[in-house]
């Protein structure tokens, strides 16, 4: 018999073959219980050098030795005629066909369970016509969906999500490349969708997304770029790097993907750019504030100052990570008066003035800049702020013209300063490269509805509503259009959807104001109950019930008091007006001058639109208190401010009332009146204030009050509040 043939009757080929596919099945399945367990990779080093090494041994122990029905002998020692190898073949061939069969299942098993990086794969052909939506998709554009951590631990998850924010900005450099926004991509995280789906929502043609694997010293990184509407692979690879400096690893890798994708997507592989070179640590830290302050709380906000200040402490010469913590202390004052003007203003433009001076500045640090000069507007310390805020917006637009924040603070501006069609310019440009922003979403409909296209303003709103149901925000916005436009009914509908989709503090409060204006006690008992036994410490059922008995003093205790634990701005003005209508105009005014120091300057170019009323309850104190001179100069300053000018007055409804208030306080009692008689009663707003009370209730209007045509404006206004409570 040849020595071919000696190998099949001896089973050789067979015994190798089984034992290629045992010691595969082994290898996958050390390598996911090793990384369960956290063990070296040189466990796992060890163990596939081992299988190989015993390969050979069991190819010769298979020629020498024959198993019989005795045991395992000598394969010279067995008679032929008693031989038994074909029925070990035959046992050997169910081995193997059985071995492969668990073979590729453990391949689908790792297929299925790999989170998000394979969803493109099931995109067959006879599916990719439905794809057509995709394909119409700029061919030059691509959305950096979140890496997946494939392991369990925090710190890998932080890393993966540093390194798609890291790609998405070395990306975003690339000239002619559309790159969807990081708040859009970072909507699908931990999200199995349908990768035509998602690149038709976020309007771009091709999608990179990826895995994290670390274990010990040594990371695994899968990246590939897939074109959604047909979920072919355009490139992909697999970084196998020691661990060592982690974030030199996420740079050189993001550099790799961007030079792969500058020659598949745009026909070029010019370099991509690099990236700061970062202190490990710092970086660590910088991220963590990162995904901190996007959460846009008190306590958020409070610790991602913390943690860039550590990161700024760790690498002093880097930027970035002074311009992120100027960025948090504007927020931590101007979202929640946590901290003093002064304090506010001494942090932040001392770090920005700092990262400002370590060359060539970003876009991003640009974009800081120009908040932080928003804010020296905002509390009145410098005249000549907002325009410098303006200029820095605009040389962080043309150093990156897809810079969203310089993009979306720059519209704001816009918004602030009724330069309503400007704003819904740029708010556009910022909903187009980052559609799932909710901030851009809300503020495009601020503009529309600030340009009175009440309708467009709604739909984004659902639009919102419709990504995340889980949010009362968007419900808030459109209860804020009805009660701009006098529908308390309609807008308190809107405020039970907000609460019972997030019943915080804010949305409970709101709904309460409808509630008791509407005179619905008992709905607005219930809902103060509700809130108690659902919040955590917060109680607000003293202070509806204050409402409800008009007892402004316990008014004026409550709401301070809520304001202590939640930082919410709402409830200090609550305070202030009450304290007015409790004829105490002297606690008034140190709490609307800590809410609005901008007030105290000659000119006012920064206020938001619908607190230019408490300004004027502000000037109404003055008065009352004795200061007519101060009185005087703020109203002044208000009726020639941007908010109260006549393009204003034709956008808000509410604002029509305000400058007939601004008249009253300031003597102009004719005025005021001919402006009220000149004005359709029916699209005015019923509240506008904080406080929960029809509008010709407020002490703004006092010295208009007992007037005709004023009594005749305040019959109307009980008629519609009364008839929108029957109706509702």
């Amino acid at each position: 018999m040849s020595f071919f043939g000696e190998l099949r009757r001896r089973n050789v080929v067979r015994v190798g073959l089984a034992y290629a596919v045992i010691g595969w099945i082994v290898a996958q399945v050390s390598e996911f219980f090793f990384d369960g367990f956290g063990a070296p990779p040189w466990v796992l080093q060890v163990l596939i050098v081992l299988l190989v090494l015993g390969l050979p041994v069991v190819l010769v122990f298979a020629w020498a030795f024959e198993l019989t029905p005795e045991g395992v002998k000598r394969e010279r020692d067995v008679d032929r005629s008693q031989s038994i190898t074909r029925t070990t073949g035959r046992k050997l061939n169910v081995v193997i066909v059985g071995g492969l069969a668990i073979a590729v299942i453990v391949l689908l098993t790792e297929r299925t369970l790999q989170p998000d990086t394979g969803t493109a794969v099931a995109l067959s052909a006879e599916t990719a016509p439905d794809a057509a939506p995709s394909a119409r998709q700029p061919e030059k554009s691509i959305a950096v969906l979140p890496f997946v951590a494939m392991t369990s631990s925090q710190d890998d998850e932080f890393f993966a999500d540093g390194l798609s924010e890291e790609l998405l900005n070395v990306l975003a450099q690339i000239d002619g490349l559309k790159v969807a926004g990081r708040t859009s991509s970072f909507y699908y995280k931990g999200r199995n969708e349908d990768l035509r789906t998602i690149a038709t929502s976020l309007g771009v043609a091709n999608v990179l997304e990826g895995s994290v694997r670390r274990s010990g010293d040594t990371l695994r990184v899968t990246a590939q770029l897939i074109e959604a509407a047909t979920g072919f692979h355009l490139w992909s690879d697999t970084f196998d790097r020691p661990q060592g400096d982690i974030f030199r690893i996420q740079d050189e890798i993001a550099r790799h993907v961007a030079t792969a994708l500058q020659a598949k997507i745009l026909g070029s592989a010019s370099p991509a750019a690099t990236t700061e070179a970062a202190n490990p640590e710092a970086q660590n830290q910088y991220l963590i504030a990162q995904a901190a302050v996007a959460d846009r709380t008190l306590r958020s906000v409070r610790r991602a100052r913390d943690l860039y200040a550590k990161a700024a402490v760790l690498d002093p010469d880097n930027p970035r990570y002074l311009a992120a913590f100027a960025m948090a202390v504007a927020l931590q004052y101007w979202n929640f008066r946590d901290i003093s003007p002064d304090e506010a203003i001494y942090e932040s433009s001392t770090a920005i003035d700092r990262a400002l001076s370590l060359g060539e500045p970003s876009a991003d640090t640009l974009a800081v800049a120009g908040l932080v000069e928003e804010l020296k507007a905002m509390t009145a310390s410098d005249p000549n702020a907002k325009e410098r805020a303006l200029g820095f917006y605009e040389k962080a637009i043309e150093k990156d013209p897809q810079n969203i924040l310089a993009l979306q603070w720059l519209a704001s501006i816009y918004l602030d300063i009724n330069r309503n069609t400007e704003a819904r310019d740029y708010f556009e440009r910022v909903v187009e490269l980052d559609p799932l922003n909710t901030l851009a979403l809300t503020g495009l409909a601020n503009a529309y509805a600030s340009l009175g296209q009440y309708q467009a303003a709604r739909e984004h709103l659902y639009k919102v509503q419709s990504l995340f149901p889980e949010l009362g925000m968007a419900y808030r916005y459109l209860s804020g259009i009805e009660f701009s436009s006098g529908h308390v009914d309609r807008a308190t509908i809107w405020m039970r959807k907000a609460v019972d989709a997030d019943p915080n503090a804010l949305e409970t409060y709101m709904l309460l104001n409808g509630y008791v204006i509407l005179g619905w006690a008992d709905e607005a008992l219930e809902v103060a109950e509700q809130f108690r036994e659902t919040s955590d410490g917060l109680d607000i059922s003293r202070l509806t019930q204050a409402w409800l008995d008009v007892d402004h003093a316990t008014i004026v205790e409550e709401a301070m008091r809520l304001f202590a634990q939640t930082g919410e701005s709402e409830y200090a003005i609550l305070s202030a007006w009450s304290n007015a209508l409790n004829d105490n105009c002297a606690a008034t005014i140190p709490i609307l001058e800590r809410q609005y120091p901008s007030l105290q300057a000659e000119i006012i170019n920064y206020i938001e639109s619908r607190d230019v009323i408490d300004a004027v309850l502000l000037a109404h104190c003055y008065r009352k208190n004795g200061d007519a001179a101060g009185s005087g100069r703020l109203v002044a300053a208000l009726l020639a401010s941007e908010n109260l000018s006549d393009a204003a007055l034709k956008s808000w409804p509410s604002l029509r009332l305000t400058r007939v208030a601004a008249l009253a306080v300031a003597d102009r009692g004719d005025e005021a009146l001919a402006l009220l008689g000149g004005l359709d009663y029916d699209e005015l707003p019923v509240v506008i204030s904080e406080i929960p009370l029809a509008a010709s209730q407020l002490p703004v209007f006092d010295n208009i009050r007992g007037e005709p045509v004023f009594e005749q404006y305040m019959t109307r206004e009980r008629y519609r509040l009364a008839q929108q409570a029957k109706d509702l």
